[in-house]
């Protein structure tokens, strides 16, 4: 299968290789990091923001948000969790395909854990669809 890359995404996964091997060599704290990631995706060009990266930013706040208990306090395990998923992210994305259906896979599959994580507040499903 052969896709038309977009002209941003050369520079959209070159950007977000340099901080997820960051997350992988581990000499960082792999939150840092990801809000490092999430400032220079805001600082893209507005085009290239709204194009490709408005469904990346969302993944990458949801797990920085974990630690900072938003929008469900993990309690102790916080720190754990979002460490975990940080690392899974980055792995998932070094191993993408490097073209525009691998980026929509990576999208279309974190977007999917992003939303089946086990969030309860006040007994309702805080994420994903309630049944």
């Amino acid at each position: 299968m052969t896709d038309t890359a977009p002209s941003w995404l050369p520079t959209v996964i070159d950007l977000i290789d340099g901080h997820l091997y960051r997350v992988l060599k581990g000499a960082e704290d792999p939150v840092m990091v990801i809000e490092e990631l999430k400032g220079a995706l805001v600082e893209l060009h507005p085009e290239v923001f709204v194009r490709g990266v408005d469904k990346l930013y969302p993944i990458y706040a949801d797990l920085s948000d974990i630690v900072d208990g938003f929008p469900f306090d993990y309690g102790d395990g916080a720190e754990m969790i979002a460490q975990r998923e940080i690392r899974d992210v980055a792995w998932d994305w070094l191993s993408m395909a490097r073209n525009a259906d691998g980026l929509n896979i990576y999208i279309d599959r974190w977007t999917a854990r992003m939303a089946a994580l086990p969030t309860i507040e006040e007994g309702r499903p805080f994420r994903g669809i309630a049944g």
